[in-house]
């Protein structure tokens, strides 16, 4: 795992483009990567940062960065539960449906998905804050260096 995560750094190093577009393709990559909604949220990350002309390669690498600490996924998405249950005052029980169609399971299960979703608002908004300041202080200093070193 570590050596995946040092590739996808050294990927993230070398791209030519400013540390601030690096890092707001990092970020907005992070923060689409925590809601529950896989394909669409890697979707959603490239049109925002095709929007606001961040690097649409970091935002990949920033998206997919939850891919590389996976075990802890499953811990994540119970967080963001816990937090949008406690902030939307949900009942502590899921209700499960009586007639197992498709329309009532999406229902009956709406105010978990929306427990679920606000959740995930409340912990992507402050990780991709942390990874732009991290990325683009990281990016600058690297291309410093690398701008100063001998040829």
């Amino acid at each position: 795992m570590r050596q995946k995560i040092q590739n996808a750094w050294q990927k993230l190093l070398h791209e030519e483009s400013t540390p601030n577009r690096i890092a707001a393709g990092f970020a907005i990559g992070l923060f689409t990567a925590f809601f529950p909604a896989p394909v669409i949220d890697t979707l959603a990350a490239l049109a925002i940062a095709y929007m606001t002309r961040a690097n649409r390669a970091s935002c990949l690498i920033g998206n997919n960065f939850v891919l590389l600490i996976f075990p802890v996924i499953p811990f994540i998405f119970g967080t963001e539960y816990l937090i949008g249950r406690l902030l939307l005052q949900l009942p502590q029980g899921a209700p499960m449906p009586e007639d197992w169609n498709w329309w009532m399971l999406l229902r009956s299960q709406g105010p978990n998905y929306r427990a679920l979703v606000v959740g995930a608002a409340v912990l992507a908004v402050p990780s991709a804050i942390a990874s732009f300041i991290g990325v683009k202080i990281a990016t600058t200093r690297w291309q410093a260096r690398r701008a100063h070193a001998p040829p």
